[in-house]
């Protein structure tokens, strides 16, 4: 599989912004845990990626409803998602299983994750970001996401875990994604 290559992002476009945290920062149990389990499964086979299948959900049922799976599609080449788990579909309103990471409101969200993931494709490594939405009223909004990668082969990615922690942003994000639900549908 050829690495993708990075879409263009607008450079003055700050609404959504991604900063990349070191790994041994991170301050979830929930992060902690995944972040542990994936090094284990991946030991576990000598290989550089653990697989989808190493993963049984009865173990991660904790933290299922925050998981997300985005699957690396060759033709066309795309991530999409696989899974979004309950919490990801009540925050945004939107089912996002089959929808391509370019789909994401706004669009430089989707932009700057595919770019991300594009990262990840070469360089297979995990990836603890802090995301910020900035409102049309100026307010960040922030939350943590961990993705892991993962291959069949053990060493190509095929597959994206990706853990979400909303924290105490939850209710304004809620409130912020009906907003964009509410002018996508007005097509404003």
């Amino acid at each position: 599989m050829a690495p993708y290559q990075p879409v263009e992002v607008d450079p003055k476009d700050r609404r959504v912004q991604y900063t990349r945290l070191p790994l041994d920062m991170m301050d979830s149990a929930g992060f902690r845990k995944l972040y542990a389990d994936w090094l284990r499964r991946k030991r576990a086979r000598g290989t550089r990626l653990p697989a989808r299948d190493d993963f049984d959900p009865l173990d991660l049922k904790s933290v299922l409803p925050r998981l997300l799976l985005i699957a690396v599609q060759d033709d066309p080449p795309d991530f999409r998602y696989r899974l979004a788990g309950t919490a990801t579909r009540e925050l945004t309103g939107r089912e996002l299983t089959g929808q391509s990471v370019l789909d994401l409101l706004p669009a430089q969200h989707g932009r700057l994750l595919w770019n991300n993931l594009c990262e990840m494709q070469q360089t297979l490594q995990p990836q603890y970001v802090s995301l910020s939405i900035i409102t049309r009223t100026g307010e960040p909004l922030s939350y943590r996401v961990l993705r892991l990668p993962l291959g069949a082969d053990g060493e190509t990615m095929d597959m994206v875990l990706v853990l979400q922690d909303f924290g105490l942003a939850l209710p304004l994000l809620r409130k912020y994604f009906e907003r964009l639900k509410e002018l996508a549908e007005s097509g404003r």
